[in-house]
């Protein structure tokens, strides 16, 4: 008997054999979609780094196999930034343009659109005003190819799932996402100058304060969706995503990025990667901006990158520090 195993990283591609009208469809056995690994299993490919570096390295490698066995443990995660992606001729430097050109050569604007969400503009009509996509359904059109080849993830806050204009569009592939945030835009800069000056010019700052910080948001995410799945909460939860909300009196709205819900029941949790510990202050601040938004909450949950300082006993607080997402 004959065995004969497809495999393939172009989705649409993939996806296509699957098919009517396609030859092989209806004689497959089995059908299997593999993900990228998560933060945690990432992780295992460079356990001898700190859990600080640990967040970063996942914030540009991600969950690819490829990718994160590149990674040398004798070097610094800097030193492995430019030496696999933010120096001309790096190893991946083109990884990311040579896997997108085979799928999305005939889709008009693509890179422009990944350019504005790599920059953190989410939003439909943001998307739209500040790209040159000519129409809503062209730019529905690319959104919807791009969610398919499962490089753009699309959020909706989960008090509010079928309401279009408060999704949002994000890149979920880390590599990218790392892409088009830094060298893409600059790559006219970066063919001319010297890769250190480089990094610490158009990388350094903002990717320790901005863009770290947000990553380290969906990696507390997937600690809290590892965990829930192996029955090792507490409180566990039946959906994780956004919550959206307005504040009539004070005339704005926004979100909470970390919210879990059972049943009618909600736990808002706050993901700190900064260079200081939590304060009692801090979390009686984030608190008094839930209640202010006339929201109902049964816990509150922070996770930290350097501990907890000052805080008191409450039942209703749950703290994570970053140790404890890497535990065994």
């Amino acid at each position: 008997m004959l065995k004969l195993i497809l495999c393939g990283s172009y989705i649409d591609t993939m996806e296509s054999l699957l098919e009517k009208q396609n030859p092989l469809f209806g004689r497959f056995d089995l059908v299997i979609n593999l993900k990228a690994m998560d933060y945690y299993e990432a992780a295992l490919f460079y356990e001898n780094f700190s859990d600080e570096d640990k967040v970063r390295l996942y914030s540009v490698f991600g969950g690819v196999p490829y990718y994160t066995q590149l990674i040398d443990p004798e070097k610094s995660v800097r030193e492995n930034i430019l030496e696999l992606i933010a120096t001309p001729g790096s190893r991946l430097e083109t990884e990311v343009i040579m896997y997108l050109k085979s799928e999305i050569q005939r889709m008009a604007n693509a890179y422009e659109v990944f350019e504005i969400l790599a920059k953190g503009r989410v939003k439909f009509s943001d998307i739209l005003s500040e790209s040159s996509v000519s129409s809503s359904p062209a730019l529905s059109d690319i959104l919807e190819k791009l969610q398919k080849m499962e490089i753009v993830r699309k959020y909706a806050p989960i008090n509010d799932e079928n309401n279009r204009k408060k999704c949002g569009y994000y890149i979920c592939d880390q590599l990218s996402l790392f892409y088009f945030r830094y060298i893409y835009r600059n790559l006219s800069r970066l063919n001319v100058m010297n890769p250190d000056v480089f990094f610490d010019r158009f990388i350094s700052q903002d990717f320790e304060e901005q863009y770290v910080p947000k990553c380290f948001e969906e990696i507390c995410r997937q600690y809290l969706v590892r965990k829930n799945k192996a029955c090792e909460l507490e409180n566990p939860f039946e959906k994780i995503g956004k919550y959206y909300y307005d504040d009539p009196a004070n005339r704005r709205n926004g979100e909470f990025d970390i919210v879990t819900q059972e049943g009618n029941k909600f736990i808002f949790y706050e993901a700190k990667f900064r260079a200081a510990p939590i304060t009692q202050n801090m979390i009686d601040e984030e608190i008094r901006q839930i209640n202010a938004a006339g929201l109902t909450c049964r816990k509150y949950g922070f996770f930290s990158r350097i501990g907890f300082e000052g805080v008191k006993d409450n039942k209703r607080l749950i703290l994570f520090n970053l140790s404890d997402l890497y535990l065994k």
